[in-house]
């Protein structure tokens, strides 16, 4: 029976592998940054799915296959898809914090105009009550 797989050795050589892969992948993810490129985790999870297949069923084709499948799965179920959350987060983060400085900046803009406008006011106040001195005092 090398290299054959049997229908009984299936269903645990299947839970092995993807006990296997988990743990593999696990162990990945949380060591990276969370920066990896698009299709890592799918790649890797291949690899290591292909590798594990080939030690639980032999040098079986099938088993290869199998393994690199559950894998490939595996790794862009986790790793992939956690990256490109992190990065759909990134952007969102960029869009808020872009989106809150131009809200400072126009808040600013009109606390300037309002103080623009005060200061302006005062000064028409200012001189108008300089003429109204300048009419009142009595000639000498």
């Amino acid at each position: 029976m090398s290299g054959t797989m049997t229908l009984r050795r299936t269903p645990f050589a299947m839970a092995a592998l993807a006990g296997i892969l988990a743990l593999s992948l696990a162990a990945c993810e949380s060591g990276g940054s969370g920066t990896s490129s698009a299709g890592v985790g799918t790649v890797g999870g291949a690899a290591i799915g292909a590798g594990a297949g080939r030690l639980l069923f032999g040098n079986s084709t099938t088993g290869m296959l199998i393994g690199a499948g559950v894998g490939g799965l595996a790794g862009n179920m986790t790793v992939d898809r956690q990256a490109e959350q992190n990065a759909a987060a990134q952007r969102q983060a960029e869009q808020d914090a872009a989106m809150q400085r131009q809200l400072d900046f126009e808040r600013q803009q009109a606390l300037q105009a309002e103080e623009t406008r005060r200061q302006i006011e005062e000064q028409r106040l200012f001189e108008e009550w300089r003429r109204q001195q300048g009419s009142s005092t009595p000639a000498s």
